[in-house]
C-alpha cells in the first residue's frame, strides 16, 4: 500500500511539473509571436525541466531571465533548423517531387528533428559558438543511435496520443516530450563527454593556447537536496 502511494505521488508530482512547463512554453511562445517566440521558450523549460529534476524549484524570475537571455541565440541555434525542418517535411509532403528526392527530404527531415531534440540540452550545458551547435547535435544524434531511435518512438508514440486525444495538446502537448527528450539527451550528454569535451590542456609550464570554437567544460552539477 505504501508503494503504490508512493508511485501515485510521484506520477502527480510529474503530472504537476509537466502543466508548469507547459505553461511556462506556451506563455513564452505568445509572449514571442510564436514564430520567434518558441525557440526561447522551449530553452526556458527546458531549463526549467533540468532544474526540477535535480529537485530544485521553478522559479519564475529565472525563467524569464532564461528566456530573455536566449532570445537571440535561440534563433539561430534552435530557430533556423527548426525552419528548415518544416522546409523539408512541406516540400516532402507536396507531392510535385520525385520519389527519390521526397525519401531523401524525409531522411533530412529525420536527422533535423533528432538534432533539434538534442540542441536545447547541449547549448545549455555547453558554451559553444552558436553555429556550431547543429553541428554538434548532429555528431552527437548518430553517436548515439539508440537514444535517438527510442526518442523518435517516444515522439511517433506522443504524437499518436495527442491525436487520439486532442484535448491534451494545450495542457501535455509539449511538456510531456519535453520532459523524456530532455531526460534521455542529458543522460546521452554524460556518455559522450569526450564528443565534446575540451582538447587535454598543454604540459606544465606551458602556457595554454586556447583552440578556436573549443567547447568549455560542462557546468557543474548541483546535487539534489533533501
Amino acid at each position: 500500500m505504501g508503494r503504490a502511494a508512493q508511485a501515485l505521488s510521484g506520477g502527480m508530482d510529474l503530472v504537476l511539473r509537466a502543466l508548469v512547463l507547459q505553461g511556462i512554453w506556451v506563455l513564452g511562445t505568445l509572449a514571442g509571436g510564436v514564430v520567434l517566440g518558441w525557440a526561447p521558450a522551449t530553452m526556458a523549460a527546458l531549463d526549467a525541466a533540468a532544474r526540477a529534476e535535480r529537485g530544485e524549484p521553478i522559479r519564475w524570475r529565472r525563467t524569464a531571465r532564461v528566456w530573455k537571455d536566449s532570445f537571440v541565440r535561440s534563433q539561430v541555434t534552435l530557430g533556423l533548423p527548426g525552419l528548415f525542418l518544416v522546409l523539408a517535411v512541406s516540400a516532402a509532403l507536396s507531392g510535385v517531387l520525385p520519389t527519390t528526392v521526397e525519401i531523401v527530404l524525409w531522411l533530412v527531415a529525420v536527422l533535423l528533428l533528432i538534432a533539434l531534440a538534442h540542441i536545447p540540452d547541449l547549448d545549455r550545458r555547453y558554451h559553444l559558438p552558436a553555429t556550431r551547435v547543429m553541428g554538434r547535435s548532429v555528431v552527437l544524434g548518430l553517436a548515439q543511435a539508440p537514444t535517438s531511435l527510442l526518442m523518435l518512438a517516444v515522439l511517433a508514440l506522443w504524437t499518436a496520443v495527442v491525436l487520439a486525444v486532442p484535448g491534451l495538446a494545450p495542457f501535455l502537448g509539449v511538456a510531456v516530450p519535453l520532459m523524456v527528450v530532455h531526460h534521455l539527451v542529458d543522460r546521452s550528454l554524460d556518455r559522450n563527454e569526450d564528443l565534446l569535451s575540451r582538447p587535454a590542456g598543454p604540459p606544465d609550464g606551458h602556457p595554454a593556447r586556447p583552440s578556436r570554437g573549443a567547447v568549455a567544460p560542462p557546468r557543474p552539477r548541483i546535487a539534489p537536496t533533501a
